[in-house]
Order: C-alpha cells, then sequence, then structure tokens
C-alpha cells in the first residue's frame, strides 16, 4: 500500500522530469539523501508535537518561522501565506489570508499564478505538521526565494501547532478547525489542541 508520503516523493521525483531538445527523454532525479523510514507513531500517546516538529526539522532543513513570528508577520500585514493541504483540510480550517496549492505544485505552477503576490514580504508554507510544506519548499526554493523579498519559509508544526497554541482559524467567514489528516494524526491533533 501506497503511503501520501510516498505518493509525494514519486510526485516530486516526476516534477523534475526534463525533457531534452531534439525530442529525446530523460528521467533526471534529483539526488535527495535517503531518510530512514518514519519512526514517529502519531498513535502513541508518548509521541508529542514537538517530536515531530524535531523530526520534520531533521527530515527536511529548511527555514522556518514559529508561531509566534507569523502572527506578528501578519499583526502587521507583511506575510504571503501557502497552505499546502488538500481541499478537504482547508475547508475545514486554514490560516486567515491563506491561498491553498496543491501539495505536489512545482515552482513555475506557483510563480506563474502568485508571482505578482510576493512582494517584499515573507513567504510562510503550512500544511498539518510542517511534513507536506517542508518538501514543497525543499523542491522550489530556489526558484521561489529570489521574488520574495522577506524569505520563505515553514510554519514549524503547521496547523497543528497554530491551533495548539490557540490561535484563530477561519472556514468561510467564520471560525475554523484543524483539520486531523487521518485517524492516526488525528489523535495527535486531539492530544495537542485546547477543547
Amino acid at each position: 500500500m501506497m503511503t501520501r508520503l510516498n505518493r509525494t516523493r514519486l510526485l516530486v521525483a516526476a516534477a523534475t522530469a526534463t525533457t531534452l531538445a531534439a525530442g529525446a527523454a530523460i528521467l533526471v532525479v534529483t539526488a535527495q539523501p535517503r531518510l530512514a523510514p518514519w519512526t514517529l507513531d502519531p498513535t502513541d500517546p508518548r509521541v508529542s508535537l514537538e517530536d515531530v516538529e524535531r523530526e520534520v526539522a531533521r527530515r527536511h532543513p529548511v527555514p522556518e518561522v514559529e508561531p509566534a513570528g507569523l502572527a506578528a508577520m501578519l499583526g502587521r500585514g507583511e506575510a504571503m501565506l501557502f497552505d499546502v493541504r488538500t481541499q478537504e483540510e482547508f475547508d475545514a480550517g486554514h490560516l486567515p489570508g491563506a491561498i491553498r496549492i496543491e501539495p505536489g505544485s512545482s515552482a513555475a505552477e506557483i510563480l506563474s499564478l502568485h508571482r505578482d503576490r510576493l512582494g517584499d514580504g515573507p513567504v510562510v508554507f503550512y500544511c498539518a505538521v510542517g511534513v507536506r510544506s517542508s518538501q514543497l519548499m525543499t523542491a522550489t526554493l530556489k526558484q521561489i526565494a529570489p521574488h520574495a523579498g522577506g524569505g520563505v519559509y515553514n510554519l514549524r508544526g503547521g496547523i497543528f501547532r497554530w491551533a495548539a497554541d490557540g490561535r484563530a482559524l477561519v472556514k468561510g467567514d467564520g471560525p475554523g478547525k484543524a483539520h486531523h489528516f487521518d485517524a492516526s494524526w488525528g489523535q495527535l491533533l486531539a492530544r495537542t489542541t485546547p477543547r
């Protein structure tokens, strides 16, 4: 059974395919370090969101911003937010002002749709806990960074951390909630967020 993470890796590899002139096609897969299998079980009560945050940062070393730092940026009207989750997750609740993009989006797709919105402020990607958004950043950072005057960041701990800190999410014109991603991750979310 193929996991969502493996499907995302395949999409990233496929997105790096390059077609050469003269009709010859060669698949160029970016060299990525071979990561050990994910060993943190979100259903294990001993696994905390902090454990997940450390593991994501170790596996995907990209620039991060803490929720408090992002809240300050948003308070100043500075940050451009990209939600790297499914439509179902986004519809349950998202950060105010966020634009949803597909987890497998390429830099070319992001820039063609949103280049004019990037401007001088920081660009922040987020997902449930930071895995999909940091994977997207790893694949697109070099192309997007020149268009983001304030830097490009991953929200540490994702929407789970944002919600755990008691920060507001929106759904349409009303309040939203963090989507659990799946039943296993929902257990971690339930242990982490205030009731």
